[in-house]
C-alpha cells in the first residue's frame, strides 16, 4: 500500500489542541511509527510531520492519508509504535482494532469527552463555541474503563479526559 504524504500548511492551533500537544509530545520519539486515528483536518498529523515525526493520518473522510473505517480496514498487524486517537474513540468502540495496530508495549494516546458533561459540550457545539461533532457520541466512557495499562491520565477543565496507555492488559 503506497501512501502519498505531503506536509501541508499548518492551521492556527486552538487552545485545546496546544494543551493536548504539550501533554502528548513527551511520549513520542522521532523513531516512532505513529498513526493519527480520526485525524479530521489533519492538524496533528501535519504538525508532527513538520517536527520530523513519522505520522500517517487515518479517517473515514478526506483529507486523511488513509481513508477508511477502522472497524473493517485491513491494517498490517502490530505495525505502529504509537496510536493517537484525539476526540475519536467516543464515536466508535475500537479498542480491539487499536490493540491489533499497536506493537507489543506500544503507546495509545487518547482524549475523549467526560461522559457526565457531554451535554455541556453538545450545547456549546450548537452555539458554535466548540467544534461541531461529526457523528453521535455513542461510545462515551471513563478512562478507568480503557482496557490498556494506564501511564498517565488527566482531566482537562472537567470536560475532556486525556490518557496515555501501554498496550498490555491491566
Amino acid at each position: 500500500m503506497k501512501i502519498n504524504i505531503k506536509i501541508k500548511k499548518l492551521p492556527k492551533l486552538r487552545v485545546g489542541n496546544k494543551i493536548k500537544l504539550k501533554l502528548l509530545l513527551p511520549y513520542l520519539k522521532k523513531t516512532d511509527k505513529i498513526i493519527d486515528l480520526g485525524c479530521g483536518n489533519m492538524w496533528l498529523t501535519n504538525y508532527l510531520r513538520s517536527k520530523g515525526y513519522s505520522c500517517v493520518g487515518f479517517d473515514i473522510d478526506k483529507p486523511a492519508d488513509i481513508v477508511g473505517d477502522i472497524k473493517n480496514y485491513k491494517f498490517k498487524k502490530k505495525s505502529y509504535d504509537v496510536v493517537i486517537a484525539l476526540e475519536m474513540i467516543e464515536h466508535v468502540d475500537c479498542f480491539n482494532e487499536i490493540s491489533y495496530l499497536l506493537k507489543p508495549k506500544g503507546i495509545l494516546i487518547l482524549s475523549t469527552p467526560t461522559p457526565h458533561l457531554d451535554w455541556f459540550c453538545y450545547i456549546n457545539e450548537r452555539l458554535e463555541i466548540f467544534q461541531k461533532r461529526t457523528s453521535p457520541h455513542s461510545n462515551l466512557f471513563y478512562l478507568k474503563e480503557v482496557p490498556f495499562m494506564p501511564i498517565h491520565t488527566k482531566t482537562l477543565y472537567s470536560l475532556v479526559q486525556f490518557g496515555v496507555f501501554k498496550n498490555q492488559t491491566k
